[in-house]
């Protein structure tokens, strides 16, 4: 399997789907990297917006690092996703239906410093100096380690 190198290259942007449902694939990337020490400036375990998701699946990023560690890709994680709660998938898509109004500002951010925002390059110095605050105050706040000890199969 392929671990993306986030220090080098972005997740996967926030729309992408996998099962219907936004923003898992970007957090499969993110715990993958975790997992692998590839994380970059990304967060894993302090991102509110990763929190308020996994909240929706019943999960914390510890339980989701283990779930993604032990799958052998995205499909292996949504069937071990809906063995362990049937209804989270359905919770999960429901939930992918309103993020995008009600983090719009931020998700546009994300799209200029990932640079999936074409013809915006101009912004990437302010967004990059936006989210690299963000950041720093976040793994401060929050300076959890939820893959410590955590090894993946693949």
């Amino acid at each position: 399997m392929q671990v993306r190198d986030l220090r080098r290259e972005p997740p996967r942007r926030w729309n992408e789907q996998i099962d219907g449902v936004m923003w898992l694939p970007r957090l499969i990337d993110k715990a993958r990297a975790a997992l692998h020490g590839t994380l970059g400036t990304y967060l894993y375990g302090q991102s509110p917006v990763d929190r308020d998701f996994l909240h929706t699946l019943g999960l914390g990023h510890r339980e989701f690092a283990e779930i993604v560690a032990n799958a052998p890709g995205d499909c292996g994680v949504v069937e071990a996703l809906l063995a362990r709660d049937p209804a989270c998938i359905d919770r999960a898509r429901r939930w992918t239906q309103d993020y995008p109004r009600t983090f719009g500002a931020f998700l546009y951010t994300l799209d200029v410093d990932d640079g999936y925002a074409p013809g915006v390059g101009f912004l990437k110095p302010f967004s990059n100096a936006l989210s690299n605050g963000i950041t720093w105050l976040m793994k401060r706040i929050y300076p959890k380690k939820p893959t410590e000890g955590i090894t993946s199969k693949w």
